[in-house]
């Protein structure tokens, strides 16, 4: 009977913890999504400063991303990281219609992390 209970007791800490994942995994990458959105927007309008905008969401993302590495793995998190900077350089540049360019990248690559990260029915079968 002891090991019937301890059983639940680790199926119940494992279920807590996925669960806990997925709404963690589901809340950065909503606020991601918004943040990306916003620099879109930057990068559009000639009166916003894009780049002020890409280097607060750099910080933001590296803080996440090591928060995430900590309990799952992507090299694409990595990669994101990457395109970001590029997404920087190229408004250091100017070129806001490659930052542009990029930005859209960074929009689905964002969305493909998440789907690989995130819970599916389909992982299990």
């Amino acid at each position: 009977m002891k090991r019937f209970v301890l059983a639940l007791v680790i199926l119940a800490v494992i279920v807590a913890a996925g669960a806990t994942e997925t709404v963690y995994i589901d809340k950065v990458f909503g606020e991601l999504n918004d943040r990306l959105s916003a620099l879109e927007v930057a990068i559009k309008s000639p009166e916003d400063d894009a780049l002020d905008e890409v280097a607060e969401l750099t910080d933001w993302w590296e803080k996440k991303r090591k928060g995430l590495e900590m309990f799952t793995y992507s090299p694409d998190m990595r990669a994101f990281s990457v395109a970001l900077a590029e997404t920087e350089g190229s408004l250091e540049c100017g070129d806001d219609m490659n930052a542009l360019s990029k930005c859209q990248s960074l929009i689905t690559m964002a969305n493909n992390i998440h789907c690989v990260l995130d819970f599916n029915v389909a992982d299990i079968i």
